[in-house]
């Protein structure tokens, strides 16, 4: 049904896109510091966000690099992010998707060679931009994300001598992928932005050299303005293998239509809860942050939550396990099973999240 139209409170959706040394990292971080307390970074820049790490006294962030750039990991480490609790989730960059190490374009590569028609090739990696897209969209928290853009040098006049001036050109990601931000702003050589595209009023036209806390503040008055947003159902998970969506749990209610199902069920109910209360309290990560932790690798479980496929890695002397996402983590670490590892994790209210494991040297 049709109802009347009211201004949200909404998350950010902000892409900066420039050439290289043009300041994205360090602008992303100026912004993020003033927009939440809690920041963590997506890293595929060689960890290039770390070389920031003292630049802003009294601000820290969390960041996880990611070395293979498959589509599926930008994914996982965007849910990651949400899980653990994070207010702003800074992308660096998203352009690896597309072109880095197992991003998209390499991914369509791969799948030419094995079949002969390329619009299939697109058809079947294709999938995965969109959930990559749908996973920016829904995400519940604050996202910046950088965008490299090709660049060209043009030759321009100064004080009557010629001098060569590099320029950017188009984002390095799918075409129209612009469109699925509220702001969209050009970050030239000098670090000034530059507003290109924005569903703020305030921002129309607006360039800021060495944006920070002011550009922030504008940015949050807008998203803070209006009536709460309804809260969306978690996105669920697709695993790089298998593009079919997860089929979460069904909801299940219990109505009784009589007095002895009505007793019937609140003893159950209460047994239940002395059940609970007599079992021994699960243990709760007290760590926050990046942890690491050596030891040998016992066993992978797997189980099904509303997520889809989580596979639990058992360390030796640990309580609680580290959850993983994808089917790739338990390839890689079913060979480990039985030796000693390096594990490093994501910890958050609800667990720990595998975002590194290699055999102990």
């Amino acid at each position: 049904m049709f109802q009347k139209a009211q201004k949200q409170k909404s998350k950010l959706r902000l892409a900066l896109a420039g050439p290289s040394g043009s300041g994205k990292t360090y602008t992303a971080l100026n912004l993020a510091r003033f927009l939440g307390k809690k920041v963590a970074v997506i890293d595929s820049e060689g960890g290039s966000s770390n070389k920031y790490a003292s630049e802003f006294p009294g601000f820290a962030f969390d960041y996880v690099q990611l070395n293979d750039c498959h589509p599926q990991n930008y994914i996982n480490a965007i849910r990651d992010a949400v899980n653990a609790g994070y207010d702003v989730l800074i992308i660096d960059s998203l352009s690896h998707a597309w072109n880095g190490k197992n991003g998209i374009l390499e991914l369509v590569e791969k799948e030419k060679l094995k079949i002969t028609n390329q619009f299939q090739a697109w058809g079947r990696v294709g999938v995965l931009q969109n959930q990559i897209t749908d996973a920016l969209i829904k995400a519940p928290i604050h996202l910046i994300c950088t965008l490299r853009v090709k660049t060209a040098y043009v030759i321009e006049e100064e004080n009557g001598k010629s001098k060569p001036k590099k320029v950017g050109l188009a984002p390095v990601q799918k075409e129209g992928m612009e469109y699925e931000f509220d702001i969209m702003a050009d970050i030239t050589p000098d670090n000034t932005l530059v507003v290109s595209k924005t569903r703020c009023p305030a921002l129309n036209g607006y360039v800021q050299n060495k944006p920070g806390k002011e550009t922030a503040e504008i940015i949050a008055a807008w998203l803070n303005d209006g009536v709460e947003a309804p809260k969306a159902a978690p996105a669920e998970e697709n695993s790089p293998a298998d593009a079919s969506a997860a089929k979460p749990k069904a909801r299940i209610s219990l109505q009784t239509s009589s007095m002895a199902e009505k007793e019937a069920a609140a003893a159950q109910k209460a047994k239940k809860a002395e059940a609970k209360t007599n079992a021994a309290p699960k243990a709760k990560p007290v760590a926050k942050g990046i942890i690491e932790k050596t030891a040998k690798l016992i066993k992978i479980a797997e189980k099904e939550d509303a997520w889809g496929k989580v596979y639990g890695f058992i360390l030796e002397g640990e309580e609680m396990g580290y959850r993983a996402f994808s089917k790739q983590w338990e390839e890689k670490g079913r060979p480990m099973i039985g030796k000693t590892v390096h594990a490093k994790a994501l910890a958050g209210p609800n667990g720990f999240t595998l975002i590194g494991l290699e055999l102990a040297s």
